[in-house]
């Protein structure tokens, strides 16, 4: 669980270096349009937009495993209630 937090948090902090590496390259935060700098940004985001969505594909596969223990052993509850005379 913790590395896909970590994935996640790593993930977000990519994103918003990719963010101020875009803004960078707009006529307000640099110099001038500069495409190469957005592609190259661009690139960038989709990485670590991977790296959150990765992250949360784990955490959420933790939690399904927990309820289907819990399913189990409520299920396990049910037939030994059913099994007694």
């Amino acid at each position: 669980m913790i590395l896909h937090r970590t994935l996640q948090v790593v993930g977000v902090l990519a994103l918003l270096m990719c963010l101020n590496l875009a803004w960078g390259a707009t006529p307000w935060g640099g110099g001038e349009w500069s495409r190469a700098r957005m592609l190259y940004a661009g690139a960038g985001a989709v990485s670590a937009l991977a790296l959150i969505a990765i992250g949360g594909l784990g955490v959420a596969l933790k939690r399904a495993e927990a309820r289907a223990e819990a399913l189990q052993a409520a299920l396990s509850r049910i037939e030994d209630m059913l099994r007694r005379p």
